[in-house]
């Protein structure tokens, strides 16, 4: 394959090229690719295969050209820097991200060489670190910037050092890194398994992979205009939303927390009653105006709420509570079942707040989509107008992604932040996303039949320190315990229970339902969204006849628990398999014309479209008043899946062209992400929902009624004609 690359990459371009390299396992080297030729890559699944172009039997040519460009973009950013005049040259920030920087270019040369060693069967004719572009490198480095910093900028190793060492011990160090995840983790997909340890309390991370964090982190020098981080403002906006939040509890456990006071004096020596009294404090203090943020320098309203939380997390820990639960108090014991009420009410408020600050968010995606689009103008690029609303969706998600990638790291500093925590305290911190100000939120409402169904916002609710031990949060069964006798909450789980990563806590949440403290209210159905067929891989990769595709299709509800999926009891799966036999040839001949032949984009579509149904279908089956979609936490799967339904609900009901039902779209889709990890959603989720929902606005716009009328008869009851979304 020829390659032709550009003169000149950017600097993050060039770094992201490093650090692919560094993520190479010499003891079982990868192919690599290319991605628009100029970015290297060593696995596929990273970027899709329809935009990486696969180095194989061609030689080393091409990815030798892009490493001569790697080289030359950090020679350029070198030169920039060194001609800023506002360079400081003593700030040790500065000399860190530098010798960051040229530690990974170092370790490029000797880890491809080493490569392309194995790979060729035989050395390179030259080596990388005799090849002009690098030399170039090495030279205006080391006359221009050793000699400017007074204490040397090449930290607790010596680079020029570092690239004499002999190769066959390097080769030798390098094949026990394990560091082929380092990419998943710049991506921030498996951030989870930070906090969880395997069977034997051990981590499934290594000291190879942390350094190369930390250069990741270091390396964020720019002399590039000054561009403020778009994300610096949002713990003033989680500050006044959970200032928001307080309040609305306030409000709703009103009755319970007066007559609380009435008894608390009394009670004084109960540990639950001095649990509760601290936990209304912090509430009452998160929602004073005072302790906004604007307002103070001391604690602010999102850390007196975290106090909160804590305070209602221990309550329930208490003797008094866990034996209240076990042994319920008579009819006469009115102490008692009030302290039991508020406890359950505050618990059930926590997890249907609203919140506050839905427009502020909504405008934050604006501004940064703005100034992303001034980036790429800037640049040169020319900014086209969509066609259709689902096509501007895509450039806006462009423009936001453009301006987010000068500020890449910051999933990387949270980890970093957890290591430095876990070594100061010396305890391994669970993976706890709601304790880990994750919080639940009430979303929108679906109106059927004049009752209303809340869909909730809910990242798994549970907490994990060893791979295969898994617990339910305390203040999710105090929520399920709050609910009235006739309400149910669906939890629709989309970890993939047949994944070792995900098997416990899918197991932890399907069986929680058996309890029979919980079972009715709450029904738990897993709905797979990680596995080989959801991503039509591998052996699905190329079943683009339509007939295989539905018998596979159909296959997977033979076996439903074999193929990820779990249907428990309330969804009665002889209904379910007939109503997926009804389904599937409908949505064949509605959406995809009775086409013979199905692309893997139209399949994946079709998967998508078909989880829509079917979510309705188990909606009409158990007639909750909540449901919630939850992966572990419900940032990039579960909120595409919130965002896939509204979508889906509301081209059934009405139409997408109004300003303020694609904004709330852009509101579920990306804050999750932008609050809680500071970063975008997964493009791979975000096209998966953008791509169905295309779909359906324009069947839908073509035979709307005839849809409705013939997906209307696999519903027990006038599903479609009481149906109707609403946002809060």
């Amino acid at each position: 394959m020829k390659q032709k690359v550009k003169e000149v990459i950017d600097i993050q371009d060039a770094m992201d090229n490093l650090a692919a390299i560094a993520s190479i396992e010499l003891q079982n080297p990868p192919p690599l690719g290319i991605v628009k030729k100029h970015r290297i890559v060593t696995t596929e699944e990273e970027f899709g295969s329809d935009t990486v172009e696969w180095v194989s039997g061609e030689g080393p040519q091409t990815i030798l050209d892009i490493l001569d460009l790697t080289y030359r973009a950090i020679h350029q950013h070198l030169m920039k820097l060194y001609e800023n005049p506002e360079m400081n040259w003593d700030n040790e920030k500065t000399r860190k991200g530098i010798a960051a920087m040229m530690d990974l270019v170092g370790e490029s040369a000797q880890k491809m060489d080493a490569y392309f060693a194995l790979r060729l069967g035989k050395a390179l004719e030259e080596s990388i670190a005799l090849r002009e572009e690098f030399k170039g490198l090495q030279r205006f480095y080391s006359k221009h910037f050793v000699s400017k910093f007074s204490n040397g900028v090449e930290g607790d190793k010596v680079w020029e050092e570092e690239w004499d060492e002999n190769l066959e011990s390097e080769l030798l160090d390098l094949s026990k890194t394990g560091l082929k995840d380092f990419e998943v983790v710049k991506q921030d997909k498996e951030y989870e398994l930070f906090y969880i340890r395997n069977e034997n309390g051990e981590p499934y991370f290594n000291m190879e992979l942390l350094r190369n964090i930390k250069l990741s982190c270091d390396f964020d020098l720019s002399v590039e205009e000054f561009e403020e981080d778009p994300l610096l403002k949002v713990r003033a906006m989680q500050d006044r939303d959970l200032h928001a939040t307080a309040g609305q509890i306030l409000g709703e456990c009103h009755p319970a927390i007066s007559d609380y006071y009435k008894i608390a004096r009394k009670m004084e020596g109960d540990e639950l009653v001095q649990s509760l009294g601290m936990a209304l404090l912090a509430l009452c203090l998160a929602g004073n105006p005072r302790n906004l943020l604007q307002n103070t320098v001391g604690k602010s309203c999102w850390q007196y709420f975290d106090d909160f939380h804590r305070f209602l997390r221990r309550a329930m820990r208490t003797t008094e509570y866990q034996k209240l639960i076990a042994y319920p108090p008579d009819s006469t014991d009115k102490n008692a079942h009030l302290l039991i009420y508020l406890t359950h009410s505050l618990a059930r408020s926590f997890f249907e707040r609203v919140g506050g600050v839905k427009l502020e968010s909504i405008g934050l995606i604006h501004r940064t989509m703005r100034r992303g689009e001034e980036i790429k103008q800037k640049r040169g690029s020319h900014i086209a107008k969509g066609e259709t609303i689902w096509n501007q969706f895509l450039i806006d998600d462009e423009k936001l992604r453009t301006l987010l990638a000068k500020f890449p790291n910051g999933p990387l500093f949270k980890i970093l932040d957890l290591i430095r925590e876990e070594q100061d305290e010396d305890v391994a911190i669970p993976f706890d996303p709601i304790g880990q100000e994750n919080l639940p939120a009430r979303l929108y409402n679906i109106e059927r039949k004049g009752h209303f169904i809340d869909v909730i916002r809910l990242p798994s609710p549970t907490r994990q320190t060893m791979i295969n031990k898994v617990e339910i949060i305390d203040e999710f069964r105090g929520f399920l315990r709050a609910l009235p006798r006739d309400k149910k909450h669906l939890l629709i789980n989309l970890q993939d229970r047949t994944s070792w990563k995900e098997f416990a806590r899918s197991r932890a949440l399907e069986a929680l339902q058996f309890n029979a403290e919980f079972n009715e209210h709450l029904v738990v159905m897993t709905l797979p969204k990680d596995t080989d067929f959801y991503y039509q891989n591998n052996e699905y990769l190329n079943l683009n006849k339509a007939d295989e595709f539905l018998k596979a299709f159909a296959a997977q509800f033979e076996a439903p628990e074999e193929c990820g999926y779990f249907f428990p009891a309330p969804l009665k799966k002889q209904e379910l398999f007939h109503f997926t036999e009804m389904a599937l040839p409908m949505i064949h001949k509605y959406f995809f014309s009775n086409k013979n032949t199905l692309t893997r984009r139209n399949r994946e579509d079709f998967i998508e479209i078909f989880n829509q149904f079917l979510v309705l279908k188990c909606i009409d089956m158990i007639e909750p008043s909540s449901i919630s979609f939850t992966c572990k936490d419900a940032i990039d799967t579960g909120s595409a899946a919130a965002g896939a339904f509204f979508g889906f609900l509301q081209l059934l009901s009405s139409n997408f062209t109004a300003k303020e039902e694609q904004d709330f779209l852009r509101w579920l889709l990306y804050t999750p992400a932008l609050f809680i990890r500071e970063r975008a959603i997964d493009p791979e989720r975000l096209n998966r929902t953008i791509a169905a929902l295309e779909r359906i606005d324009a069947e839908m716009g073509e035979a709307g009624k005839e849809i409705l009328k013939a997906f209307g008869e696999l519903y027990r009851s006038q599903m479609f004609k009481t149906l109707r979304v609403k946002h809060l």
